[in-house]
């Protein structure tokens, strides 16, 4: 087809489909000004607007209230049935992690903290709170409790720039299985602010309890993902009797 025959709106949406291919506007990064693209690329700003529309409408961009329009990051995903700290499952995607620590202290085990934990209340563990980045670009808030009987040398890390999950393998307490749940929801003023999100804006929302290889709780985990830049995926089995009844 040539040039000619496609709509003009559909040349800028290519040309802005193909510079974002070649790294011209990397993942995450925030578009020129509509004004400067109007300009740059001749076209009003109705036809500069359909095409922008186009590309969120394929994933490609992602518009941000007052802000602009956003290159759509990568999505990170965990590889279905596997256990990896996020760390790990950054790097497995050719990733660079890294944190912000929010808050950690060390503080006494509340009633239903201690029944989870298998600890007595009271009981001191560490509450460790960091925002998680890929790439420099926010995707999510991690909170982790973890009962220092485990690991009493955790209250001095610096989580900054360390695995947790590396810390308890180190401490003899390396996480081999989770009870794991998922659920969506909007995200709090504050979530929107700490995730660069607009309040409401979808999240995954992740719960787990993290057992060691003796049967020892070593965590009890949590992660709230913005909902463009996580994918949760899993491998589902038909019971025996169903399959067998196929």
């Amino acid at each position: 087809m040539r040039e000619a025959s496609v709509p003009l709106h559909e040349r800028v949406r290519n040309q802005l489909a193909d510079e974002i291919g070649a790294g011209v506007h990397p993942r995450g990064a925030r578009l020129p000004s509509e004004r400067e693209l109007c300009a740059r690329l001749r076209v009003s700003r109705v036809t500069l607007r359909r095409a922008l529309t186009t590309l969120a409408e394929e994933g490609l961009l992602a518009a941000s209230h007052g802000r602009g329009w956003y290159v759509s990051a990568e999505q990170v995903g965990e590889p279905a049935n596997a256990l990896l700290s996020f760390t790990a499952m950054a790097r497995a995607q050719r990733l660079t992690p890294s944190s912000t620590v929010l808050s950690q202290q060390v503080r006494p085990a509340d009633l239903d903290e201690a029944q989870q934990l298998g600890v007595a209340p009271g009981a001191d563990l560490l509450d460790l709170r960091r925002l998680r980045m890929l790439e420099k670009l926010p995707v999510a808030l991690d909170r982790s409790r973890v009962p220092l009987a485990v690991a009493p040398e955790l209250a001095e890390h610096d989580f900054s720039d360390r695995s947790l999950y590396d810390a308890l393998t180190r401490a003899g307490a390396a996480p081999q299985r989770a009870d794991y749940s998922v659920e969506a929801q909007p995200a709090s003023p504050d979530q929107a602010t700490l995730l660069d999100l607009e309040p409401g804006q979808p999240l995954l929302v992740t719960r787990q309890v993290t057992y060691s290889g003796d049967g020892r709780v070593v965590e009890l985990g949590g992660i709230i993902y913005r909902g463009d830049r996580y994918r949760f995926r899993a491998t589902l089995l038909a019971p025996a009797t169903a399959a067998s009844a196929c």
